[in-house]
Formats: C-alpha cells, structure tokens, sequence
C-alpha cells in the first residue's frame, strides 16, 4: 500500500520557492492556484518555482498541491495542470512513484473538477492517523527500556553465556524459583551485593511482564480555535500499544475548555510543556500542532 508524505502546513509555510511573473508556466500555474481556492474556499502558497500548497488555517496538514507543467515519468514535455493529493490512486504508476497521488489535464476546467474531487478537509480519524505509528512506538519504547534494565540486571545475577535467555522474563525458571525461595526466606547470601541484584533482579522482572502483557488505551485529541473559542475533538483509540492493531473510534465527540473531562485536561496540562515527538508513559504522546495522543 502507497504511503503518503504528509506535510504540516506550519513547514510549508516556511520553506518552499516563489513563483513569479518570470517564472516558465506562471502564468498558467497561478490563475489555476487562485480558481482552486476560490472554488474550495482554501488558500495557497509557493510549494516551488513551479506550484503551490493547498491548505486550511483549520487544518495542521496541507491538503494537497497545484501546478502546471510536465510531471509525467518520462513525459514528452507537454505541460499540464496537476493536482497532487492524498485521497487520489493512479492506476497508471507504481504505488511507490510520486505520480501515484497526481491527476494531471491539459485542459482546464477537468483540472479544476480534479482539484474540487480530490482536495478535501481532513477527518479527525485521519488526523489520529497520521502520528498513530509514532505514538505505539513510544509506548513500546517503555517497554525497550525495561528489557535493557532487565538484561543488565540479569547478568549480574546470572553469569551464564547470555545469548541462551535473550530477552525472556524466564518465568517458570526452577532456578529463579528457588533463589526467590532463598530471598523470601532471609537467606543470607555469602556476597551481600549479589543478595541486592537479586531483589532488583525480580522487580524488573516482574515491571517487564506488566509492560509486556498490558494494553495501552488512548485518546487522540486535537486542539484548534473555532468560532473564536478553543475547541478539542476527541476520538477513543484502543490497542494503541500496536502501530497495526490500533483501532480507532468513529465517533468523534467535541469539547470546548469548560466540557473537557477533568482527566483529559490535566494530563494536557502536562502534554502540552513537552516537545513535539516526547511521550512521557501513562500520560501521552505529543504529535506536536495541536495533536496528542492522551493515554486513557
């Protein structure tokens, strides 16, 4: 399946060319740029010296793109009106190739209906989406983390050739069953420190198969301004722990700062000093924009 690039209007807005007067096709790339936005009530920016970003202030990813001129693999050079977007699947070209999302005309007024067809508002399933895969990794990070203090602490307890217990939690082990024996019952072992790695030894196994076995509900919630008030969406997403088995909601219910539940809000509260891209467990991801991935 072909794999988007999708393209946070804040970087396109900062980052891109100019197209001007002198600029090869401006004066067929422009007009088309400006019908489009006004049909679709959007708006635009230079992509390149040849095309502009179609986008929303609503929306934190550009909905598309707009050009003139030969974007055909191995085109004989004969310029067209293009219109680049995610909802649209060419037939024509490999899922892997950029025109796999394009529709190109010669003429006109086809193109306009292409970018009327294709260019649309992004849903806030789609939005839970676009960041969900990055979201399950930072949960599954937590559980990284407890595998390395579990092999660290592991080999110093036991000092066998490591490669024969990898990353198992060695439940069931008749070994570790009976030096927990000797631990729960006040053994007093002839090296003292050895004693201390067994205790640690056994709380990060037992924290391994909590985080091993557990479920991750979250709720992905998007903030934006609406009608002069903050307003948040909010979508259940269960088994978020799974960048596949994730499986988000339909129904989208809609808060303003007086509705929010109490625990959303707080666990915002802390989302929203982080950085894009941190996760901070048992609380959440920021997607950054406006977007976070709240655990439940």
């Amino acid at each position: 399946m072909a794999r988007y690039e999708y393209k946070l209007v804040s970087e396109a807005l900062t980052t891109g060319g100019t197209v001007t007067d002198n600029t090869h096709g401006a004066e067929y790339t422009t007009p088309f740029a400006e019908r489009v936005c006004k049909e679709l009530r959007v708006k635009m920016h230079p992509r390149d010296r040849a095309s502009y970003w179609i986008y929303r202030d609503d929306c934190p990813y550009v909905l598309g793109w707009v050009a003139y001129g030969d974007y055909r693999d191995g085109g004989d050079g004969t310029p067209m009106y293009v219109v680049q977007a995610r909802t649209i699947v060419n037939g024509k070209y490999a899922e892997y190739s950029n025109q796999y999302f394009m529709k190109m005309s010669t003429n006109f007024d086809v193109a306009v209906r292409n970018a009327k067809k294709f260019i649309r508002m992004m849903s806030p399933q789609e939005l839970a989406g676009t960041r969900m895969r990055d979201a399950s990794n930072a949960v599954d990070g937590v559980v990284d983390v407890a595998k390395n203090e579990f092999s660290e602490i592991r080999n110093k307890v036991i000092d066998v050739e490591s490669s024969l217990y990898s990353s198992r939690t060695n439940e069931g082990s008749s070994l570790l069953n009976e030096l927990r024996h000797l631990m729960n019952t006040n053994h007093e072992f002839i090296d003292t420190m050895f004693g201390e790695n067994l205790a640690t030894f056994f709380a990060k196994q037992e924290e391994l198969v909590r985080l091993k076995n557990r479920t991750v509900p979250m709720w992905f919630v998007r903030v934006y301004d609406r009608m002069e008030q903050q307003v948040f969406d909010v979508i259940d997403i269960d088994k978020a722990e799974s960048a596949y088995g994730a499986e988000i909601s339909d129904d989208v219910k809609r808060y303003t700062a007086d509705t929010l539940p109490e625990d959303i809000m707080q666990k915002l509260s802390v989302l929203n000093i982080l950085q894009a891209n941190d996760y901070v467990d048992d609380v959440g991801f920021s997607a950054g924009e406006g977007m976070f991935y709240v655990v439940r």
